[in-house]
């Protein structure tokens, strides 16, 4: 969180200094993240339509809110229980984790988690690295897992059936565990839960190191534009 809030002001800092204008730098914001927020609003329409929930139009495109911030996508749909509002509200995160371990272990064939780097030497490492930076549109996969990554984020609204989806899990395992069968259910759970949460650790790993890499990018970019045109933003 603490990195998209910094490179949420520098992008627009920096669309400032490119267009001199808010709506200019909300544009740029927005084109950065146009593929994250394509693959944000579709996989709440697309959880919507598999859990039976009435959809509208998607809707993609900085639009101002009255609270002074700014939507760049949404998916009307009807009102309904917090089990499926919450699932479709935790669909981006999942989504966005899918899409960017895809691209991990498809294109830049990295190993799963807990093998990355847990035995190679440092000349492994390097020759791996070096194997990284040789893949065909490097530049491309990189810009679609910063894209993703921090368009991803469940919005304030996504999250507000969060905690209604807790309490039922909770009453659904105290169900369980009444009846005697949370025993039976909990092994195969566990090793799931666990294998997900590995993966999901790994995609935000790998959030982390592309997040710092695009952070050089724009403080250099920011640092020569201010130069050349004279300009300055200040956050």
């Amino acid at each position: 969180m603490v990195l998209k809030r910094w490179l949420s002001k520098h992008l627009y800092g920096l669309g400032l200094l490119l267009g001199g204008s808010h709506d200019a730098a909300i544009l740029v914001y927005f084109l950065l993240l146009l593929p994250g927020v394509l693959a944000h609003e579709l996989s709440h329409w697309i959880t919507a339509k598999l859990l039976r929930v009435p959809v509208g139009k998607i809707s993609i495109g900085p639009l101002a809110k009255g609270s002074g911030s700014t939507r760049l996508g949404s998916v009307s749909m009807a009102r309904t229980d917090p089990i499926r509002a919450g699932l479709i509200g935790l669909a981006p995160l999942v989504t966005g984790s899918i899409l960017i371990l895809l691209i991990a272990y498809q294109v830049f064939d990295v190993g799963a988690p807990g093998q990355l780097g847990a035995e190679l030497s440092p000349d492994q490492l390097l020759s791996a690295l070096r194997g990284y930076l040789s893949v065909p549109n490097l530049w491309l996969w990189v810009y679609l897992i910063f894209s993703i990554s921090n368009a991803m984020l469940p919005s304030e609204s996504d999250r507000q059936a969060w905690l209604s989806l807790l309490f039922y899990g909770c009453a659904a395992a105290l169900v369980l565990y009444g009846l005697g069968l949370l025993q039976e259910v909990s092994s195969p759970l566990s090793g799931f839960l666990s294998r997900a949460l590995d993966h999901l650790s790994f995609a935000f790993l790998i959030t982390i190191l592309v997040d710092a890499v695009v952070i050089v990018l724009v403080v250099i970019v920011e640092r020569v534009i201010m130069v050349i045109a004279g300009k300055r933003v200040e956050y």
